[in-house]
């Protein structure tokens, strides 16, 4: 990193040692989830499918898979990360993710029961993930600064992940074009491959800058101390707001997470060079969170208007994604009957709405958690409200590709349709849909929190 080697002794505000650390463990932050989750954000599903011999269908459901084994780790992961060395946590969590990663780069190379090794590996990386590296990860970063440093030490981590992601993917997708374009003759079958273990090699130096130069504060263990309580549970259940905030981030991730399907969508449907794609989602996944993230979040802060700010950024990427999903027809046809103007109209249109949205998704990401501020939850329940509100929201994991899924088997390709427009254009709209819903709860939650700060401060006028 050329900010490590400047001569001034801080960096955006931290010292180069925190900097360092905190760089090492954003690199790790982007080892975990590229190749399960994010690399569907850069390369087309159809031919990450491809790639591994298995169909479209299949790689959805192994997608779904992974959010099912997620769903109980909201809970048990944290208190997970309170018995164990956190510092040994990360280091298990990331070298097993890679040993994990090899199996799957050899998957091409696999003749007999391809698919169900496929749902195995996903499987195994969200146990791994979200029951042994997640929080030990963010504990750990949270032990680089004070307490009242912890936004900062976020956002730099945030900002951080942006840019090295941007390096590491973009290394990775020039050996998979070159192997699968350039060399094809010779190397075409190892080009998915090498993708993997391109990023198994990067675990492997994350792993040892991880030993020998991130350090763990072992004394703000609590004794094995677990956040979790069947009283707080009690409480969380039993409190309404809880449940709307669950909503409002759950359409902010649908957001997050499914514009995936654009990615496939441009390239498999509209007819867009794989190429520009790839450099579109590097654009949308890793550059505009380095660019935007921080601006957003010192922009919400400023208004202390989170819930209303989430509720404009759900607007704005709901207009957006309606338009992409409308202007290329709904007809099995009507894209590839257009002339060649209008299709090249259409294709600027889509990009053009997928970039937009990318930039709202990061603006809507970077403050998300603020709600529960808004909300007055105490202390003692944060991490339990953290828990729940993480079981509702990222559930979409799940049922969101499963739904995904049998859409691509029932309207897509596989079914006998020319391409997999009509299965990605529902996809999309459920994803609309959900934003809707999402607003409609933070309206709710603005009108209910404003209804009782005049009840305070009537009472307040009485007491006086």
């Amino acid at each position: 990193m050329i900010f490590i080697f400047s001569k001034k002794n801080t960096i955006m505000g931290i010292s180069k040692k925190t900097f360092t650390i905190i760089a090492i463990l954003a690199m790790a932050d982007v080892l975990v989830m590229a190749v399960p989750f994010y690399l569907k954000n850069v390369i087309s599903s159809v031919v990450i499918s491809e790639s591994l011999g298995i169909l479209p269908s299949q790689f959805s459901q192994a997608n779904s898979i992974y959010g099912y084994v997620s769903l109980p780790s909201y809970f048990i992961g944290g208190w997970f990360a309170d018995k164990i060395s956190l510092k040994k946590l990360t280091l298990v969590g990331l070298a097993s993710i890679g040993v994990v990663g090899l199996w799957y780069g050899f998957i091409p190379f696999i003749a007999t029961a391809k698919v169900i090794q496929v749902y195995l590996i996903f499987a195994l990386w969200s146990f791994i993930t979200c029951f042994i590296f997640w929080a030990a990860l963010w504990k750990l970063l949270s032990e680089q600064g004070k307490p009242e440093e912890n936004g900062k030490l976020n956002g730099i981590h945030g900002s951080l992940n942006g840019l090295i992601g941007t390096i590491i993917i973009a290394i990775a997708y020039l050996v998979f074009f070159l192997f699968g374009t350039v060399w094809k003759s010779s190397l075409g079958n190892w080009a998915f491959p090498a993708l993997v273990f391109i990023f198994t090699g990067f675990i492997i130096i994350n792993c040892v800058l991880i030993f020998f130069f991130v350090p763990e504060d072992k004394t703000t263990k609590k004794d094995g101390e677990s956040d979790f309580s069947l009283k707080s549970f009690k409480n969380i259940l039993g409190n309404w707001k809880i449940w709307l905030v669950s909503i409002l981030i759950l359409g902010v991730y649908l957001y997050q997470s499914g514009l995936s399907i654009f990615v496939t969508y441009m390239q498999d449907v509209l007819l867009i060079t794989a190429s520009l794609v790839v450099v579109f989602g590097i654009l949308r996944t890793y550059l505009f969170r380095f660019f935007f993230s921080t601006y957003f979040g010192k922009m919400a802060d400023k208004s202390q208007k989170y819930i209303l700010f989430i509720i404009i950024g759900l607007a704005v990427a709901s207009v957006l994604c309606l338009i992409a999903v409308i202007v290329p027809g709904f007809g099995e046809s009507s894209f590839t009957n257009m002339s060649k103007g209008s299709k090249t109209l259409v294709q600027i249109s889509v990009v053009t709405m997928y970039l937009g949205l990318g930039i709202t998704c990061w603006a809507l990401v970077t403050n998300r958690w603020a709600t529960i501020y808004v909300i007055n939850i105490s202390q003692k329940d944060y991490g339990m409200a953290v828990g729940f509100i993480s079981l509702i929201a990222f559930s979409a994991d799940a049922w969101f590709w499963q739904i995904d899924s049998i859409l691509l088997k029932n309207l897509g390709s596989e079914a006998g349709y020319t391409d997999n427009k009509l299965a990605n254009q529902i996809s999309i709209i459920i994803i609309l849909c959900f934003g809707l819903l999402a607003m409609i709860a933070g309206g709710i939650l603005i009108y209910a929190t404003k209804k009782e700060i005049q009840r305070n401060e009537g009472k307040q006028v009485l007491a006086n």
